[in-house]
């Protein structure tokens, strides 16, 4: 599990990199130019919420990469790996050997299994983490749909 400090460091670090991007993009991110409120209706959330990223205050929602990927014309994995948000090895290149769990059947961890095994009891907490699982779940299935990818029952579990 990561530190308080750590965690500020990852969300510095996608703000900075989100900020790039945007810029690169054309998109004028500074206070009143307005391109804070056309990011936040491209990503359907306030603009407060996407200030504190851009500001590396925050980090978004795990459901809200890919938006922020797409918006920014940027692959999910470079972004999610360069802010620091997963490391390289969590997420191979294209290429790269298959995750294990979806290799092998009998070791797919369910959501609730999952959190069983991290040890979340907070009720509260653990409607969260099983809410971005499943989410993320789904996510797997619709990218392995669009490319043809056989994998999406076994990443179900």
């Amino acid at each position: 599990m990561r530190s308080m400090e750590e965690r500020k460091e990852v969300a510095r670090r996608f703000g900075a990199l989100v900020t790039q991007l945007a810029r690169d993009k054309g998109i004028a991110i500074e206070s009143g130019a307005g391109g804070r409120n056309e990011l936040a209706r491209k990503l359907d959330i306030n603009v407060s919420m996407v200030s504190r990223a851009l500001d590396g205050d925050v980090l978004p929602q795990i459901w809200q990469f890919a938006k922020w990927a797409k918006v920014l014309d940027y692959p999910l994995r470079n972004l999610m790996v360069e802010s620091g948000v997963i490391g390289a090895e969590d997420w191979p290149e294209e290429g790269a050997p298959a995750v294990p769990s979806v290799t092998t059947p009998q070791q797919v961890l369910t959501p609730d299994a999952a959190a069983d095994s991290w040890q979340i009891t907070n009720p509260i907490i653990r409607r969260g983490l099983i809410a971005s699982i499943e989410n993320a779940l789904a996510m797997q299935a619709d990218e392995n749909a669009r490319s043809g990818v056989d994998g999406g029952a076994a990443a179900r579990g």
